[in-house]
């Protein structure tokens, strides 16, 4: 086998695997054009921008965020991605005190070591009265990116906010995704024997995560019940910074 024929199947097998996410966030859509449409006013005025916490490599739906509030936003990360601006910690935002209109942090923060002084720095940096949008996981297995601290329940989530304004916490993932992780994670182990041979749980996630994806869809019927926050996967949060 030649080099490049090797290289052309590599290439395949890479295109084949693909794992879907076990997880389905019924309300992240509608929420960020909340968020957007919010902001969009303001951030046409020159000068105002939006800081996104953790951003990485993300790229939000085109129907989400309002073309004005793209152009403004602020992408920060430990870890060069593609469309990063600032390599920063969360925890100590190289920026000054109220140079931001609104901030969003989505599927980051259960990342950060010191999440409070994270929700801090977003609250010092950003004017009085300006958007904060959170997303966060509660019932979801270990997922290092490039580690994993903690999880919130939706009492926890008022808490982490507890020094803004206007907190409102809601479901964004819900039950149903929260039994497709365990067992997607469950199988996953069995059919890998619980190994950590990198092959076999590759190997394994792949078939694990096709037959149990299904599931996931069932919070279209469940996740926005009054008590689906108590088997939830997720949590978001919308809120105000504090006022001086």
């Amino acid at each position: 086998m030649t080099g490049r024929t090797r290289a052309r199947l590599m290439g395949l097998a890479r295109r084949v695997y693909r794992v879907p996410s076990p997880t389905y966030n019924h309300a992240s859509h509608s929420n960020l054009r909340r968020f957007s449409n919010a902001l969009s006013g303001p951030t046409r005025r020159d000068g105002v921008r939006v800081l996104n916490v953790g951003g990485g490599g993300r790229q939000y739906p085109p129907d989400t965020l309002d073309g004005f509030v793209r152009q403004a936003i602020v992408n920060i990360d430990v870890e060069r991605h593609p469309g990063v601006h600032v390599l920063a910690d969360a925890a100590r935002l190289p920026f000054a005190s109220y140079a931001f209109g609104g901030a969003l942090s989505t599927a980051v923060l259960e990342h950060v070591r010191r999440p409070g002084a994270a929700i801090g720095e977003m609250a010092r940096v950003c004017a009085p009265g300006a958007l904060i949008y959170i997303e966060v996981p509660f019932l979801q297995g270990f997922h290092a990116s490039p580690n994993d601290y903690q999880r919130y329940t939706s009492s926890g989530v008022a808490e982490l906010l507890r020094d803004f304004e206007d907190v409102e916490v809601g479901v964004c993932v819900g039950p149903s995704s929260a039994l497709s992780w365990v067992l997607r994670g469950y199988l996953k182990g069995v059919l890998s024997g619980f190994s950590r041979s990198r092959v076999r749980e590759r190997a394994a996630e792949f078939v694990a995560a096709w037959l149990t994806t299904p599931v996931k869809y069932l919070d279209h019927f469940v996740a926005d019940r009054p008590a689906a926050e108590d088997l939830a996967s997720g949590f978001y949060a919308f809120a105000r910074a504090p006022k001086d």
